[in-house]
């Protein structure tokens, strides 16, 4: 008599809750970032509070979060030239971008986050902090926003599996600290009505332990 073997497979929770309305970033910024979600020059920039349109510090772009690096990393692949499908999702996320000044979009680059005393490098963005050197790579959001940068790299790292390299602990205080305002959840609802995901980090924030 042959034996029958049942194999029970687990597949990532991730697979099932990525976004998969936008198909790539380009998709994203062309068609969804600015026509759809910050319409009509709404909207400020995440690191500087600067009002649209943004006309000093080389003019607007659209900040990851979640850096594409970090994203493609996790996918195996590099952000240049990564056709998976799963990471054009993550990529395209709209609640991991963000409006930017673009050379502070530049001088984050792919840092990872953190607190720096007493840096600042740019005057007319004065509470954007960046600390470089051969040894720590590290940037500091203003104050107000510290909360919806965490919410955003805790809704990547639930959602797509990408690693908080070393962050989760600073990233709840962070949360905790600056909880939800009007503008981050209008994102929220607004995101949900153009790719059909929720950030659950803003729906319950108070729930993160």
């Amino acid at each position: 008599m042959k034996k029958i073997i049942f194999a029970i497979i687990f597949i990532p929770s991730t697979l099932f809750a990525e976004q998969t309305v936008i198909n790539s970033y380009n998709d994203a910024k062309n068609n969804y970032f600015y026509t759809k979600l910050y319409v009509n020059n709404t909207g400020v920039s995440l690191y500087c509070g600067i009002q649209r349109p943004i006309k000093i510090g080389g003019g607007r772009s659209i900040e990851h979060v979640m850096p594409a690096s970090w994203i493609a990393q996790h996918f195996g692949c590099s952000n240049r030239d990564c056709n998976k499908i799963h990471y054009k999702h993550a990529e395209a996320d709209l609640h991991n971008l963000w409006i930017a000044v673009r050379n502070i979009n530049s001088s984050r680059s792919n840092f990872i986050f953190g607190e720096i005393k007493g840096e600042n490098r740019f005057d007319y963005c004065p509470a954007f902090k960046r600390t470089y050197n051969s040894k720590f790579n590290i940037v500091e959001p203003r104050d107000s926003v510290k909360g919806d940068v965490a919410r955003s790299l805790l809704y990547m790292n639930a959602e797509y599996g990408v690693k908080l390299k070393g962050m989760l602990l600073m990233l709840k205080e962070w949360s905790r600290l600056d909880p939800p305002d009007e503008h981050e959840n209008w994102r929220n609802e607004r995101i949900n009505q153009l790719q059909g995901t929720r950030n659950k980090f803003i729906d319950d924030y108070i729930y993160i332990k």
